[in-house]
């Protein structure tokens, strides 16, 4: 048994920054697509409330019982570190419920409807334009193969 007198080091607040990190970490491997991805979710919601009980022991380790645990500094600051990824953690969970399900999205292969949209230079240029065949300049032949595929990227936000 240590003495009454002997002062203990606070893990802690370690072990909480740890499974902050951790859970932060489930997040960042969902887009990875390991197997069991559907887990993911909910092992960085476990990952976050462990950290926040060790954040907690920590936390009451260092000022209840000061004379037994050292580093109050420290552990307010690995908490205030932890916080951080912690709530990223939180706002990702809670946001990614109102993503809408991708059951309508267009899926590899599929034809997607006709749209208009404006070239570089302005004109407006129609996906069945594109994929029409076009006229040759040549005199023996008098249309042109079609396109097999157009390649269409979507950027996501604002700008």
């Amino acid at each position: 048994m240590p003495d009454a007198t002997e002062r203990r080091k606070n893990t802690a607040p370690w072990w909480g920054l740890l499974f902050a990190l951790g859970a932060i970490g489930c997040n960042v491997a969902f887009f990875v697509s390991p197997p069991l991805q559907g887990a993911l979710p909910w092992l960085s919601v476990l990952f976050g409330v462990l950290a926040l009980v060790f954040l907690a022991t920590g936390l009451r380790r260092a000022f209840g019982q000061a004379h037994v645990y050292r580093g109050k500094v420290l552990s307010v600051v690995l908490t205030a570190i932890a916080l951080f990824p912690l709530g990223l953690t939180a706002f990702a969970f809670v946001k990614a419920r109102e993503l809408p399900s991708s059951t309508v999205a267009p899926q590899v292969g599929q034809r997607v409807p006709d749209f208009t949209l404006s070239d570089t230079t302005g004109k407006p240029v129609s996906l069945d334009q594109l994929l029409a065949p076009a006229a040759s300049a040549s005199t023996s032949q008098s249309q042109a193969q079609a396109p097999k595929a157009v390649l269409l990227i979507f950027y996501r936000g604002y700008w």
